[in-house]
């Protein structure tokens, strides 16, 4: 092996090396020619024979001396290792007597701190003695003194010292004295049973002269003395009978029971009790603990629910509410019976109403005010009962306490008589918005010009809505206010089937169909012109008459609609129109553009109404009239469900007056318009040259005609209900233009023409109503088509190239692209 430090002599040797030499001289061998060669190759053998036997000794050498050198080291190491290691077992040795010392100075430690301990224990016990006994001497003359706050406060440090102290032998031994024989356990038994009663006698004095300073100075120095519970139970009567007192006194101070009477009772009896809480809490927390305060709670809550309980039936005995809901219930059955009596013929006596509206709407307010002062005071109270509980829910929860009381019992059941009066307040107050319904002039609207609106309240509506709006915003407020979960659900239910049954369906559908059979495609929206009559004329101080005395106007000519056979009827109504005058017929088409406004508009302020105001303008409102759990998400979900139906109604039924009014009045108007369209010649052609390209009086007459159509409806008519119109009407234009497109045949120009007449059409009729404009695709794909050249379309198939075929997302299928291009009269074959 070869020396690390003689890499040469290394690669000398080396196996490789040895093996190429091996392998040179072989080859020599193989190709000697003569002896000569032998010879020199002999010479070389020997001579490198001798220089690798000399590399090798040299290697040898080398690694010999190195192993001295190492084994030297090994020695000298090993030597050193021995002295270290018998120092070791020395040092051991000695650390052995160390760890023994060490074991018997902890023991006498040990021994030591238990002496002192002992030491300590004793002189704490003496000092405690002598601490006792001077407490003692320091209560025994306090109360020679009649020094009752001293006296409490030293109770108060000897209850502090341990039990084993003031009982012990040793204390008993020498705590007495000649003035004060008695021993310590004894003499405090005495001492605070004696200040307990002579507390108590100071705290009720001080309550009858209503003494607060004293009265609170008294309170804090039950618990001193170990009489805590006696302290709360004297606090709670005092209080109780504050709640009893003032309850007693807003009861029976005044004869009068004048409007909103009871509410305001409770309210003021509620406002005692937070304030008790509140107020008081601060110094029981400091004296007694936080916890007490829950005892306190449960304590006064029981005596402000039998208050509460109290004013609660007074007001019901008051203010007749058991009698009213009779009453109002069969009023109500009263007013079925009419309504099937009148629909048989049959004449009844009508039935008076059990109150006034003025009446209703004060006593609901009241009932209002009364659940909002009770939900209120559920907030307050569950708040605080979380508070001294400790309770960390992150939901507001209603105590148990407030749940399962009586008051609450009786809120709860009442719940369905106020929503009985709710209903019957908004029922009757809407019969009465229908009553004196006031319906505006369209005149100011029919003008030769746009008319500006500038907001909502310029459109012309019925005041029916108006009312309706106002009347349901009262309830709506008198329910949110209240905090009942329940009310809200039931009032939405209510709600919605009263505006879907009374207003969409008795008063506006009613009315559209009623106006439906004078609706024709000869009647123009124009400026209304009564001949004789001005009372007609409909104004917010002049009401036109109500649409439902249109029988009775019939009955002037001598038609009986009660009486009269289904043909009869029939024959009937085909003779109205000619009855009425032309003035009449535009008077009713003002009522049912008036209706449509009505209803569109009625969406808006019902959005405004449950949405914007209640959820979005206040957004802390349900919340805070609503903090238990869920309830504010609950009820948030429940008024947005209630807008989605209303608008879900409501936009159905406007859907299907302005069909009305489209098929009945405007349709043959439109059709008129589109008949001479695109026609420049007989048989159907659309043939242009260059010399009539540029006319287009066909579709400036239309688009005039058009303006002059549509201008009076888009002046009374709100945007939604406009748009609705305009976009029936542009599909019934769509299908009218295809119809009359499909049928004619066209040359180059003609399709170019029809191209441009299209997009002037589309832009004019559209707008900014872009959405409109998609109701023209399919139209003017079949235009473009009929541009196209004949190189864009493939001879296999007739159909468009696939290159412009992909650029367009087409709505004509691929036969219909082919049967747009046979339109061309010089298409290449």
């Amino acid at each position: 092996m070869a020396a690390d430090g003689d890499p040469i002599a290394l690669q000398t040797i080396s196996d490789d090396a040895l093996a190429a030499k091996l392998a040179r001289y072989m080859q020599l061998m193989n190709n000697f020619a003569t002896l000569s060669q032998a010879t020199k190759l002999e010479k070389v053998i020997n001579r490198d024979h001798r220089e690798t036997e000399q590399a090798l000794q040299e290697i040898i050498e080398e690694s010999q001396t190195r192993d001295n050198q190492e084994i030297r080291k090994l020695e000298l190491r090993r030597t050193n290792l021995t002295s270290s290691l018998g120092k070791f077992h020395v040092t051991l040795e000695q650390l052995s007597g160390s760890s023994e010392s060490a074991r018997q100075i902890s023991a006498r430690i040990r021994v030591i701190e238990r002496e002192r301990a002992l030491v300590q224990k004793t002189l704490q016990f003496i000092e405690q003695c002598r601490q006792l006994k001077y407490s003692i001497s320091v209560v025994h003359s306090a109360l020679e003194k009649n020094d009752h706050r001293l006296a409490a406060d030293t109770i108060e440090k000897i209850r502090t010292l341990p039990s084993e102290v003031v009982q012990s032998e040793f204390a008993n031994r020498v705590v007495p004295c000649s003035e004060i024989p008695e021993q310590p356990t004894q003499l405090l038994k005495d001492w605070t049973s004696r200040l307990s009663e002579v507390f108590t006698e100071q705290f009720h004095l001080a309550a009858r002269e209503q003494d607060v300073e004293k009265l609170t100075s008294y309170f804090e120095l039950f618990p001193k003395i170990g009489y805590a519970d006696l302290g709360l139970e004297v606090y709670s009567k005092y209080v109780c009978d504050i709640i009893a007192g003032q309850s007693r006194k807003i009861m029976t101070g005044s004869t009068e029971r004048p409007h909103m009477f009871y509410s305001k009772a409770l309210l003021h009896l509620f406002k005692i009790v937070s304030t008790i809480i509140n107020n008081h809490s601060q110094v029981i927390a400091g004296c007694y603990g936080a916890k007490y305060m829950i005892n306190i709670m449960d304590k006064v809550q029981k005596e402000a629910d039998l208050q509460a309980g109290i004013i609660w039936d007074t007001f019901m005995d008051v203010r007749r509410i058991e009698y009213l809901l009779v009453e109002v219930k069969e009023w109500h059955e009263a007013q079925a019976q009419a309504s099937r009596n009148q629909a048989q013929n049959t004449k009844q006596k009508s039935r008076s109403p059990p109150s006034s509206i003025n009446e209703l709407t004060m006593l609901i307010s009241e009932y209002s005010a009364i659940f909002q002062h009770w939900s209120m005071y559920c907030r307050f109270f569950a708040l605080k009962w979380n508070e001294f509980s400790q309770n960390t829910t992150t939901k507001l929860e209603l105590p148990r306490l407030i749940s399962e009381g009586k008051f609450s019992a009786k809120v709860n059941d009442s719940l369905p008589g106020f929503e009985q009066l709710v209903r019957h307040q908004l029922y009757r107050s809407f019969a009465n918005a229908v009553d004196l319904e006031e319906l505006p002039s369209l005149n100011d609207y029919l003008g030769p010009t746009p008319y500006d609106h500038e907001d909502l309240s310029s459109y012309p509506i019925s005041s029916i809505l108006e009312d309706l709006v106002l009347l349901i915003r009262a309830n709506l407020i008198a329910t949110v206010n209240t905090g009942q979960k329940r009310l809200l659900y039931s009032f939405s239910e209510a709600l919605m089937r009263f505006i879907q049954t009374e207003f969409l369906i008795k008063v506006l559908q009613s009315r559209f169909k009623n106006i439906q059979p004078r609706l024709n495609s000869s009647l123009i929206l124009k400026k209304y012109l009564p001949s004789s009559d001005p009372a007609n004329i409909g104004t917010r101080s002049v009401s036109p008459k109500p649409l439902a005395q249109d029988s009775g106007k019939l009955s002037q000519f001598g038609f009986n609609f009660k009486s009269a056979a289904t043909s009869t009827l029939t024959n009937l109504q085909s003779n109205i129109q000619s009855v009425y005058t032309d003035e009449e017929s535009v008077l009713k088409l003002h009522h049912f553009l008036i209706c449509i406004n009505t209803l569109s508009i009625g969406e808006v302020f019902f959005k405004r109404l449950l949405i914007t105001e209640v959820l979005d303008e206040q957004p802390q409102l349900l919340h805070n009239n609503f903090p238990f759990c869920d309830d504010a998400t609950d009820v948030e979900s429940v008024l947005r469900t209630l807008f989605s139906n209303i608008q879900t109604q409501s936009g159905k039924l406007l859907k299907w007056s302005l069909l009305q009014l489209f098929e009945n009045m405007l349709k043959g108007k439109l059709k008129r318009l589109v008949t001479p369209m695109f026609v420049s010649g007989p048989d159907q052609e659309y043939i242009c040259t260059a010399h009539d390209f540029e006319n287009l009086s066909s579709l400036n007459l239309f688009l005039t005609q058009w303006k002059e159509l549509i201008l009076p409806f888009s002046n009374v008519l709100y945007k939604t209900a406009y748009i609705e119109l305009i976009s029936q009407m542009i599909d019934y234009l769509c299908e009218s233009l295809e119809e009359k497109i499909w049928g004619i045949q066209c040359n180059e120009l003609g399709g170019l023409k029809l191209d441009r007449e299209l997009s002037l059409m589309i832009t004019s009729l559209c707008g900014q109503h872009y959405f409109l404009r998609e109701k023209f695709t399919k139209l003017s794909q079949i235009v473009l088509v009929l541009g196209l050249d004949d190189d864009d379309f493939d001879p296999a198939s007739g159909d468009i190239k696939e290159e412009t075929l992909s650029s367009i997302n087409w709505i004509l299928s691929a036969p219909e692209r082919v049967r747009a291009r046979n339109l061309r009269v010089d298409k290449r074959s």
